[in-house]
């Protein structure tokens, strides 16, 4: 039974919880690009890291004659490394420097016998520092870490809902380590130019297509605090002039997307409804003016 004090919407300040969200977001991308020797899979849907009930985990990645994962445990704060082979490893994760922890990832994956080679420099962020040069110690808030992870169970709850309405193309809900968010995409199979973006491979092979995405990232240095986002790539002209629920939520101009603040969702009386209405409404406002086929949304099975 679930404890009567579980608390599935808890706080995240932003400020208390910005070391902790760099160590996370380093390791999360450093176990995230192990991920990139499996094969392709359009829109970078083969990367993402999958929600568990502790936390995520990478599922299986072939090696050799056999599978490793590695999961990233927010309940005892342990990163577990796994293999076909009937071995296990893990190690804690707890304040330090990125450099430690990612040294910590490689180190127990060698003694698994896997030697696994990554690309040191982080993505999608600015002013990247290689993981083994990122020294600065930090603390690692366990409280905050776990706080995150029950926020990302309870959207995920909401966003499986929002997913299975879907006809079309529409890979399964991820955290997408690059840009540290929770994410459901839906993708409408016609094609965008990509010529601005040809020096950034991520984005030519992530927006080579029309899409509506939403999802809840903790926030950044521009936007000081969580939110939920939603947007439509091309973006329709006028669509910022669109009525989104619920009542809250906002068309963001420096953001250039919808926005729909944590705290808003978390002191509501009905914070599920209320992300269910952001993410519905502004799919149907970026899907209407865009004019996608109607008949992709389908009506769902109740349960």
């Amino acid at each position: 039974m679930q404890p009567k004090n579980y608390d599935a919407w808890p706080a995240l300040p932003y400020a208390e919880f910005s070391e902790t969200a760099h160590v996370l977001h380093m390791l999360v991308q450093a176990i995230g690009k192990t991920k990139l020797i499996t094969p392709f899979e359009p829109h970078w849907a083969n990367v993402a890291l999958w929600l568990t009930y502790r936390g995520f985990t990478t599922g299986p990645i072939s090696y050799q004659q056999g599978i490793f994962s590695i999961e990233l445990d927010l309940i005892e704060h342990k990163v577990i490394c796994q293999t076909s082979w009937s071995t296990v490893k893990y190690f804690d994760i707890k304040s330090g420097s990125v450099a430690e922890l990612t040294h910590n990832l490689f180190a127990t994956l060698h003694e698994l016998g896997i030697n696994k080679k990554i690309n040191l420099m982080p993505q999608e962020i600015p002013n990247p520092i290689a993981f083994d040069q990122d020294t600065t110690v930090r603390q690692y808030n366990a409280a905050l870490a776990n706080a995150w992870m029950r926020i990302m169970t309870s959207t995920y709850i909401v966003l499986q809902r929002y997913h299975a309405r879907f006809r079309g193309i529409t890979p399964p809900v991820g955290l997408m380590w690059g840009t540290f968010d929770l994410r459901d995409a839906r993708y409408l199979n016609v094609a965008v130019p990509t010529e601005g973006i040809n020096s950034d491979y991520i984005r030519r092979n992530a927006m080579d297509v029309a899409q509506v995405e939403v999802g809840f990232w903790h926030g950044n240095p521009q936007y000081q605090k969580p939110a939920y986002f939603s947007f439509t790539y091309p973006q329709p002209k006028d669509i910022e002039k669109s009525i989104i629920q619920p009542k809250a939520a906002r068309w963001d101009k420096t953001l250039g997307e919808f926005i729909f603040d944590y705290d808003d969702v978390r002191t509501s009386t009905r914070p599920a409804e209320d992300l269910q209405a952001f993410f519905e409404s502004t799919y149907a406002a970026g899907s209407t003016q865009a004019h996608w086929d109607p008949t992709l949304l389908g009506k769902g099975i109740p349960v």
